[in-house]
């Protein structure tokens, strides 16, 4: 049974299976040279990649067939460059790319062999996710070892801000490798010569063992851990609404254009429920618009000297942001998921793309604030978004994963009666234009 595209992936050919081979036996060899040199996350990523090319031969019993040689270059290179000399690429841009490369083989792997379904376009946007997150994690990590334990992976003695602008620029890289490595695999899968005739025979997958989703209401213990009821929770909603309203004549009064653009986009951003209900016929839960206004209004509360007199503003502003792009991203992907049997996320997966598109989300946003934060010094301007250090970065990024796993693990259940109401009104969209 055909897998869509992402079939491309696998070939049983002598010529592919000798090289790919070769490429294989060169990454074990890499990855045994990290470890004894001491290099184990390196080691631990080599191993990882070996297993992931191996998977689909040892699934088919059958040895030959292997990912083309050729993507599986774009692993090995970077990863063999970095035991022969650690500065042979002037960028980690490659290193990103291989990272790109493998989340590619997961994301085709995980739709070969498990109930899920998806399409070599979302395949793409899934890799250049993955590629983000994987960085942001990465550094997270490094910095949360060297501030509990004491190690030196990235805090070694440099100042706060040159550790930091080391970081942003690696996040660019893996951005730049995310775009380079999509704008690849697109060229691949639309590339009509390598859909070379294939004898490969993929496992079918029983319908019965792909639930359909449920439409249900929130759990009643969920709805009631506010405390509060629906009319008071629209009351308050309205109260921050004239907040925001009241800001931005204070920041003018005060010429502050920093109030005033924060405060003008999140009253915006208030109004999107009610957007949603009179345009499009889809009524959001008062605890919905209530969560979407809270995370906004306090984030440009912040912008009246909060973020800099009150301890810990930052980080509840930055899980509450979070918590809102993670709802976002999940009632995206499973209004897609209801509409169209091209895509089907269970909920164990939806729960790590969840945190994985945060993650993203995340580190576009530290680049746009060391971005800013250039701009700001380069033409003398009032800074609108700020950083302060590795410290404040890696905060930032760790409260943006609390907000993801909060959403990924009890938000869900209030985004479902949305995901579906979007379901139905596109699929109402399409049938009066197929009837035009």
């Amino acid at each position: 049974m055909d897998r869509n595209k992402l079939s491309k992936l696998l070939l049983n050919t002598y010529t592919n299976a000798i090289l790919s081979w070769m490429i294989l036996l060169s990454l074990v060899f890499v990855a045994f040279v990290n470890f004894t040199d001491g290099r184990y996350a390196w080691g631990a990523l080599n191993a990882f990649a070996v297993c992931i090319i191996l998977l689909p031969g040892l699934s088919f019993k059958n040895l030959s067939i292997m990912p083309p040689w050729y993507l599986l270059m774009l692993v090995a290179l970077p990863m063999t460059g970095n035991i022969i000399d650690h500065h042979l690429f002037s960028t980690n841009i490659p290193h990103y790319v291989s990272v790109a490369t493998i989340a590619l083989l997961v994301a085709a792997e995980i739709n070969w062999f498990t109930s899920v379904k998806m399409g070599h376009r979302f395949a793409i946007i899934f890799v250049f996710i993955t590629t983000l997150a994987i960085s942001g994690l990465w550094y997270l990590m490094q910095w949360l070892l060297d501030t509990n334990i004491g190690t030196s992976f990235i805090l070694d003695g440099r100042s706060q801000e040159a550790i930091n602008t080391a970081v942003m620029y690696e996040f660019m890289y893996a951005t730049v490798a995310g775009i380079v490595a999509g704008l690849i695999f697109g060229w691949y899968f639309g590339y009509k010569k390598s859909a070379a005739a294939s004898n490969i025979i993929f496992p079918p997958k029983d319908p019965r063992y792909i639930p359909t989703y449920i439409l249900s209401r929130p759990p009643a213990p969920i709805r009631k851990l506010l405390g509060i009821s629906p009319q008071k929770q629209e009351l308050a909603t309205r109260i921050m609404q004239v907040c925001l309203l009241i800001m931005v004549f204070v920041g003018m009064y005060l010429g502050d254009t920093h109030v005033v653009l924060n405060a003008v986009i999140a009253l915006g951003i208030t109004f999107v429920p009610s957007v949603l209900t009179r345009k499009y016929y889809i009524s959001l839960d008062p605890s919905l618009t209530l969560w979407i206004t809270l995370a906004v209004f306090l984030d440009a509360l912040g912008t009246l000297s909060f973020y800099d007199t009150v301890a810990r503003w930052d980080h509840l502003t930055h899980s509450l942001s979070a918590s809102v792009i993670a709802a976002a991203g999940y009632v995206t992907i499973r209004t897609v998921d209801i509409y169209t049997d091209e895509l089907y996320i269970p909920p164990k997966f939806m729960f790590i793309f969840i945190v994985l598109f945060v993650l993203a989300a995340g580190v576009v946003w530290e680049i746009l604030e060391f971005l800013t934060d250039e701009m700001v010094v380069k033409f003398e301007m009032k800074a609108f978004l700020t950083q302060h250090g590795i410290d404040d970065t890696m905060r930032d990024i760790f409260f943006d994963l609390l907000g993801a796993l909060a959403v990924a693990t009890w938000g869900t259940a209030y985004l479902s009666d949305i995901s579906h109401r979007l379901a139905r009104r596109i699929e109402a969209f399409s049938a009066s234009r197929n009837e035009k």
